[in-house]
């Protein structure tokens, strides 16, 4: 039998956990010493005893065997939430191809003291007013019943929540939680903005009081780890927020909720590129803990499953009190263009929000573009202004300024363009910014508010917006994708969408799912109360079947769509998908280096058929901040096959480039 070896953290601290140490395991611990357990080892000098976690078990010694220690024993009284977490690390290291270090940085809380100025910031920003709580309808009983006979006899489910919108998913939600915290059990509410966390906050404290912890990114880590040290003493029961929510450390949890779970917000951008909701679906498992996945347009993967009966599929098919769905129409904007309108707005969009405002009831405007105009170019030779750092177009602001939206460089407006010198230079497209400027114009009595990702830059800003409409201190809330999710405005009664069709031209395979969910999620904002709701579409795609849907609003006919364009061409969840993405300041390096990366892939599956690589190829954004980057994509039968791929690629010499694996998604239920 070979020699095994250890890789340990004796400080679990966050700040700690790239300080590692390997130890030689004994023979007669092989086997029973596995990623996540507490063991004792000798340490420093004089060898003292002390306890640390295991994160690695390799055969690989990493430095001289003469000088390496040897592991005493395994703990009498392992702390079981630190050992799940990092079994949950593990996870996302052999799944997504990132480094233990970072797993474990991704899931481990930061060890840091709070100020006072941070405490009364963090309280400021959850002003909320709290809604009346609803009588549950027989749908909603329905799903809770199910979920208590299925928890007290010990069977911890996945459930699919396909609720349309405003059909009372929270509801659900508090129901459910109201059965597991009568078994002094916690639960982990996810949402996709931070914007949301507070408005579900003030409905949560309704029913749990002060027993409810936020988590998100805008506090400080001081202010993060006050929080994660209530959940640890189990001050708390119910814990709320983004992604990041879901590495609470819970001593006692029993479920776990991921709301809009196809929001793509729930995948990470940065490594490890992992997914909360597979990620939730390990941690349920862990810790024998139950998952409701809920959404008004469930993602494509998540209703397969549903479909397919690994998932337990719930219903709300209608909204509580008799509230009905919004009426939907389209406005096909090259019929307006024929007509000599060449505004942004079309009739029939201008004449409803004229009838809304008579009416004092409140509108939003969504267009998924912030900035004043999308680009700026010369009209005499095209030249486009491009960021120096990054392979983008700067966007026009309307402060004199043009901004790259990936990396931040700014600069001031050309007065004539850089190529030419001619002086027919400007902004093209339109965004946030622009929109509120024409409808001042057009409306220029209605207070309008505007929330996109350079209104929300300050901490607070989105509650602070939100907390103003709801309010009713502004008519018009115009903004991006961050003021359709979720929201309930009572007093909305008019949602128009600009540019619906943007989404559908993106260079990804489920462009049609995030064009339905947005228009759909869009759509649900209207209406929620005894008013009776409308949207407006305007698009220059109105026969597309990802908008033909939304206006049936049919998820099922939508499904059927794509799920047959998924089989055809081979895409998830009906085949495994990763992406490969190597990066390096050296455009020449990186050709060569992505070549010799595919080839190498190829040789470890020669004859095989079942696998299609695809590549390399320049990404779609070619330069970020002065970092070249290139794909290659795998298209797989397993997901053994692309974990095999990653894992060839550990050993990987990376002097010049870097790698990093997206999988898109894996698909291991």
């Amino acid at each position: 039998m070979s020699q095994k070896y250890a890789d340990i953290i004796i400080d679990i601290s966050h700040e700690a956990i790239d300080k590692t140490f390997q130890y030689i395991i004994p023979d007669e611990l092989v086997g029973a010493i596995g990623i996540g357990m507490q063991v004792e080892v000798p340490f420093g000098r004089y060898n003292g005893k002390r306890k640390g976690y295991v994160i690695n078990i390799t055969e690989k010694p990493s430095f001289d065997i003469e000088k390496m220690k040897m592991i005493s024993g395994i703990s009498d009284k392992s702390i079981r939430i630190e050992g799940n977490l990092i079994r949950l690390a593990a996870y996302i290291h052999n799944t997504y191809g990132s480094t233990m270090i970072n797993a474990l940085k991704t899931v481990m809380p930061v060890k840091e003291t709070i100020r006072k100025t941070e405490q009364r910031v963090a309280e400021e920003e959850l002003e909320l007013e709290n809604e009346p709580i609803q009588s549950l309808n027989n749908e909603q009983l329905y799903c809770i019943d199910e979920f208590e006979k299925d928890f007290n006899a010990g069977e911890y489910k996945t459930y699919l929540l396909a609720g349309v919108t405003g059909s009372g998913k929270t509801e659900v939600y508090i129901g459910c939680i109201k059965k597991i915290t009568e078994q002094n059990k916690q639960a982990i509410v996810l949402v996709p903005e931070i914007a949301l966390t507070y408005q579900n906050v003030a409905r949560f404290k309704q029913y749990f009081g002060e027993r409810v912890a936020v988590i998100n990114s805008k506090q400080s880590k001081g202010e993060r780890y006050r929080e994660f040290e209530r959940v640890r003493k189990h001050e708390v029961d119910v814990i709320i927020g983004p992604r990041s929510a879901l590495f609470a450390p819970c001593d006692a949890l029993g479920l776990i909720i991921i709301d809009e779970e196809h929001d793509m917000a729930y995948k990470s951008d940065q490594s490890p590129k992992y997914h909360a909701r597979d990620v939730a679906l390990e941690r349920a498992r862990l810790e024998n803990a139950s998952l409701i996945l809920g959404s008004a347009t469930p993602s494509v993967e998540s209703y397969s499953q549903a479909k397919s009966g690994v998932y337990r599929l719930w219903k709300l098919n209608k909204r509580p009190d008799g509230v009905s769905l919004p009426d939907i129409s389209i406005v096909d904007m090259r019929e307006e263009l024929h007509l000599g309108n060449r505004s942004i707005i079309s009739k029939a969009l201008k004449d409803s929000m004229k009838e809304c405002l008579e009416k004092n009831e409140q509108i939003m405007l969504f267009i998924n573009r912030r900035g004043f105009n999308s680009f700026v170019s010369c009209r005499e030779c095209g030249e486009v202004i491009k960021c120096p750092k990054c392979d983008v177009a700067l966007s026009l602001h309307n402060n004199g300024f043009m901004m790259c939206h990936y990396c931040g460089h700014t600069e001031r407006t050309h007065k004539e363009c850089p190529k030419c010198k001619s002086k027919m230079i400007g902004g093209f497209g339109t965004g946030t910014e622009k929109v509120e400027e024409e409808i001042k114009k057009i409306f220029p009595q209605a207070r309008t508010l505007r929330m996109d990702k350079d209104t929300t830059v300050r901490k607070g800003s989105q509650s602070n917006i939100i907390n103003q409409f709801v309010k009713h201190k502004a008519d018009i809330l115009i903004g991006t994708q961050m003021i359709v999710k979720g929201h309930d405005f009572s007093n909305v009664t008019l949602v128009g969408v600009l540019l619906a069709d943007i989404s559908l031209f993106s260079n990804d395979y489920m462009a049609g799912e995030r064009t339905f969910d947005l228009l759909t999620q869009a759509a649900g904002r209207a209406g929620r109360s005894e008013k009776k709701g409308n949207v407006i579409i305007q698009t220059y795609q109105p026969e597309h079947y990802a908008i033909d849907t939304v206006k049936k609003q049919s998820y099922e006919d939508f499904f059927d769509m794509e799920i047959s364009y998924r089989r055809i061409l081979k895409y998830p969840p009906v085949y495994n998908m990763m992406v490969m993405l190597m990066t390096s300041d050296d455009y020449d390096v990186l050709c060569r280096e992505t070549k010799k990366a595919s080839d190498y892939i190829k040789s470890l599956f020669a004859g095989d058929k079942k696998i299609r690589i695809i590549g390399p190829a320049d990404a779609s954004i070619v330069k970020l901040n002065d970092i070249y980057r290139r794909v290659i994509y795998i298209k797989s039968d397993s997901p053994d096959k692309l974990r095999k791929i990653r894992e060839a690629f550990d050993d990987y010499e990376q002097d010049e480039f870097n790698i990093m694996f997206d999988v898109n998604p894996v698909n291991t239920y």
